[in-house]
C-alpha cells in the first residue's frame, strides 16, 4: 500500500546519504539524547530545518554502523498520506509495509516528519514505544498540537528540542571559514561580522533563505512561509472561514515589534473583542510566528495586567511582510536579541522603572537576573537616556550592572556604583 512512497522517501536503503546541510548547534543535543529510550521530538516553526536535522541524524547513525534498512524515514506531509491521515491504523500499515520491504534486524530507528498530519499519531508512537524495540524521532510545526499531545499520551516519554531559524553563530559557520568563534577572531574579522550582521538583520536565518543569493526571491519565499503558517497552522486550528481579522492583526503586530500594546487597545483598533485578540495572539505564538513578552514584576498580578510586547520568529520575515524597518533598526536589534535569549532558554521580560524609563530586556536564568538595553546610535543624549534607564532599573531591582547593546561601540561606565558595559550586537550574540 505504501511501498512506493517509502522507497522514494528512504534513498539511504540503497546507499545514498543525504546532503549534510548547515551545521546546527541543536544537533549536539540530538546526539546527547541518542542513547536514551525517550522519543526525541523536534518542535518549531516551518522551514526552520527540522527535516534536515532528521536526515543529518540518519547520516550519523549510518556512519556509526547502523544498518540503513533499520532506519525508517516518513514525511507524513506527503500528499499521498492525506487521504489516510484521519485513521491511525494507516500508520500501522505503513510500519508493516516497512518491515516487509526492508526486513530490518535489531533496533529500529523511526523518523516521523511533520507527525501532526496524522491526527492520532501518539497512539501509534506510544504503543511501539512501550515495546522498547524502536527509537522514535518526530518533528512537528505547530507547537500547540505537539504540546497538547505530548502532555497527554506521551508525558514523560519524550525529550523535546526547540528548533529555530539559524542563529548568528550558525550563520557565521555557514558563511565563513571560521571554525571557532573567539573574541580575537571576532576582532580580526570585525568588518566581515558587520557585513554578516547586516545580512542577518535584513534576511533573517531561515536556512533556505541563507543559502540563496538574496533579492526579491528571498522576500517572495518569506512571504510564502508566513502565509502558509498563518493559514495552515493558525487559521485552520481556529477553524476560521474568513481569517481577515487574524491577517490584519498578524501584519500589524509584525510591523510593531518591540512596541508596547494592550489587548484592549488592539480590540478597539480592529473592532473585535479582547477575548478574540487573546485567542488570536495565543494561536500565533503557538505556531511560533510571534512571541509575547510580559513586564518584569515580582507581583504576578501586575505582570498579567501590564502591557505586552511582541517579537517575531525572524527579522527577514518582518522585512518581507511588514512596513519597512529601514528607519527602525533598533527594533530589529531587539528582535535578534530576543531570539538569542530564547535559544539560550532564558526567561525574558521588559521593565519599566518608577520614573517610566523602559529597559528593553530583563532576563532570568537559574535565579540570576540581567538587564539589557539596545542603543545602536550612541550619541551623547541617547547615551545619557539609556544609561539613566539602566541605572534606575538596577537600583530598583538591586542589581550592580547592566549591558548596553550597540552597533559597534565597546565601552564601560560606572554610574552611581552601577557598572554599564557597551557591547556590539555581533559580539554579544556570537559568544
Amino acid at each position: 500500500m505504501f511501498e512506493n512512497v517509502l522507497a522514494e522517501q528512504n534513498p539511504h536503503w540503497t546507499g545514498t546519504l543525504y546532503t549534510q546541510g548547515i551545521h546546527r548547534e541543536c544537533f549536539k543535543q540530538i546526539l546527547e539524547y541518542l542513547n536514551t529510550p525517550q522519543i526525541i521530538s523536534l518542535v518549531g516553526v516551518r522551514r526552520a530545518g527540522k527535516s534536515t536535522l532528521l536526515k543529518q541524524t540518519i547520516n550519523f547513525l549510518i556512519n556509526q554502523g547502523v544498518p540503513p534498512k533499520n532506519i525508517l524515514f516518513a514525511n507524513l506531509e506527503h500528499p499521498y498520506f492525506s487521504q489516510y491521515s484521519d485513521q491511525v491504523k494507516y500508520l500501522e500499515i505503513l510500519y508493516e509495509d516497512f518491515l516487509k520491504i526492508a526486513d530490518p534486524k535489531g533496533m529500529i530507528y523511526c523518523f516521523l516528519d511533520e507527525v501532526q498530519f496524522f491526527q492520532k499519531w501518539p497512539v501509534f508512537v506510544k504503543s511501539h514505544y512501550e515495546q522498547k524495540q524502536i527509537k522514535f524521532f518526530i518533528t512537528g510545526s505547530n507547537s500547540f498540537l505537539m504540546s497538547k499531545d505530548l502532555l497527554t499520551l506521551l508525558s514523560g516519554r519524550t525529550l523535546p528540542i526547540e528548533v529555530y531559524p539559524l542563529s548568528f553563530g550558525e550563520l557565521i559557520a555557514a558563511k565563513t571559514s571560521l571554525t571557532t568563534i573567539t573574541a580575537l577572531s571576532l576582532a580580526q574579522h570585525r568588518h566581515e561580522m558587520r557585513r554578516l550582521l547586516d545580512q542577518f538583520l535584513r534576511y533573517g536565518g531561515f536556512p533556505e533563505i541563507v543559502l540563496l543569493e538574496h533579492g526579491n526571491l528571498a522576500d517572495d519565499l518569506l512571504n510564502a512561509y508566513a502565509k502558509t503558517i498563518l493559514y495552515q497552522d493558525v487559521a485552520s486550528r481556529l477553524k476560521l472561514k474568513k481569517p481577515l481579522d487574524l491577517e490584519k492583526l498578524f501584519y500589524y503586530l509584525s510591523s510593531h515589534i518591540g512596541t508596547l500594546f494592550s489587548y484592549s487597545s488592539l480590540a478597539e483598533l480592529f473592532d473585535i473583542s479582547d477575548k478574540t485578540v487573546k485567542e488570536y495572539i495565543k494561536a500565533l505564538t503557538d505556531a511560533n510566528l510571534l512571541f509575547e513578552v510580559s513586564k518584569f514584576s515580582y507581583s504576578l498580578k501586575k505582570q498579567i495586567r501590564a502591557d505586552k510586547k511582541i517579537y517575531a520568529i525572524d527579522t527577514g520575515m518582518i522585512h518581507a511582510i511588514s512596513f519597512k524597518f529601514s528607519d527602525n533598526q533598533g527594533k530589529l536589534f531587539e528582535n535578534i536579541l530576543y531570539l538569542e535569549f530564547r535559544r539560550r532558554k532564558k526567561e525574558i521580560y521588559y521593565y519599566k522603572t518608577a520614573s517610566d524609563f523602559e529597559v528593553d530586556f530583563v532576563v532570568k536564568e537559574k535565579g540570576k537576573i540581567e538587564m539589557i538595553q539596545v542603543c545602536i546610535d550612541l550619541h551623547e543624549k541617547a547615551e545619557m537616556r539609556e544609561i539613566r534607564a539602566l541605572v534606575q532599573a538596577a537600583k530598583e531591582l538591586k542589581l550592580s550592572q547592566g549591558i548596553l547593546i550597540t552597533a559597534d561601540v565597546k565601552r564601560e561606565w560606572i554610574v552611581d556604583d552601577v557598572s554599564i558595559r557597551a557591547i556590539p550586537l555581533y559580539q554579544f550574540i556570537s559568544s
